[in-house]
């Protein structure tokens, strides 16, 4: 199959849209549909199910996206490898992160990096930390920044970072120099990200804690808005606790409960993720030193 071809139907199946993956590429709508029905023969069954609003992909095109993404991933690195041979930096390095605390020091290393390698195009996405270990197993990312997470990558620690509750400062737990996580059982809990896998909900897990959930959040600054109006206590890691305010206080909780930071590295990095996780490394040592 041209792998152009395949190239096109991902960006389809990303965009959901026809018309807004053409404006990301080269082609016209008629030619993405043209490129579309080719594959469609080719594989001798429907990929996108067409909708008012946009499309679909198929059943049988969800079970070819993994395949798919192995096709493209191995063009790239046969490319990179090329280029390597001929002393040229060349590709593309994509990377996820669940922690926005990281963006700086991420832009300032990307930044270098570029001047030193040029021809290499790093692609940054934010996300939570299961959802881009997701995108890491289908080589959608390279490099991921995430809390740790179980998986065929290698694994980078880079630091802890201990579990924070979020108390209303005009409460009787605001005196407290730690917040014991049992009590979650009878006080007004505020989950964050209901329905998403993240380290709150596997640390109250572990713990043996069902909380008394009285609110539910959709990101961590609604939800420190909901403290500071004394609607009730929501926990975060303490990377995450960029909010301040003299209504709520912020403490560690009991028993002490840190997640572990770190980078997942895809398996089989191309020379141009290898490059740039070696620069990552490299600069990191430098600021630590």
């Amino acid at each position: 199959m041209d792998t152009e071809k395949l190239r096109t139907l991902l960006l389809v199946v990303e965009k959901k849209n026809i018309t807004e993956a053409a404006e990301e590429s080269a082609y016209t709508p008629s030619g993405i549909s043209r490129m579309i029905a080719s594959l469609e023969s080719s594989c001798g069954f429907p990929l996108l199910v067409r909708k008012h609003e946009g499309v679909e992909p198929t059943e049988g095109c969800r079970k070819l996206l993994p395949q798919i993404r192995e096709i493209l991933y191995h063009e790239s690195l046969l490319s990179q490898t090329a280029g390597e041979i001929l002393g040229l930096s060349v590709g593309t390095v994509s990377i996820g992160s669940a922690y926005s605390d990281i963006f700086p020091e991420l832009k300032r290393c990307i930044d270098a990096f570029r001047e030193r390698y040029p021809g290499i195009t790093i692609k940054v996405t934010s996300g939570f930390s299961t959802d881009l270990c997701g995108e890491l197993s289908e080589r959608r990312l390279d490099l991921a920044i995430v809390s740790r997470r179980e998986g065929k990558w290698t694994w980078i620690p880079l630091e802890k970072s201990p579990m924070m509750a979020w108390v209303p400062a005009d409460s009787d737990y605001a005196s407290l120099d730690s917040f014991p996580l049992k009590l979650l059982e009878t006080a007004p809990y505020i989950e964050i990200y209901s329905g998403i896998d993240t380290d709150n909900k596997r640390i109250l897990a572990k713990g043996g804690i069902t909380p008394n959930i009285q609110m539910e959040a959709k990101d961590s600054y609604t939800a420190f808005a909901m403290a500071e109006a004394g609607l009730g206590i929501a926990l975060n890691e303490e990377k995450n606790c960029v909010f301040q305010s003299d209504k709520v206080k912020i403490i560690p909780v009991s028993p002490l409960s840190e997640v572990e930071v770190g980078i997942a590295v895809a398996p089989d990095l191309s020379p141009a993720a290898r490059s740039f996780l070696s620069f990552l490394q490299e600069e990191r040592g430098r600021v630590d030193g």
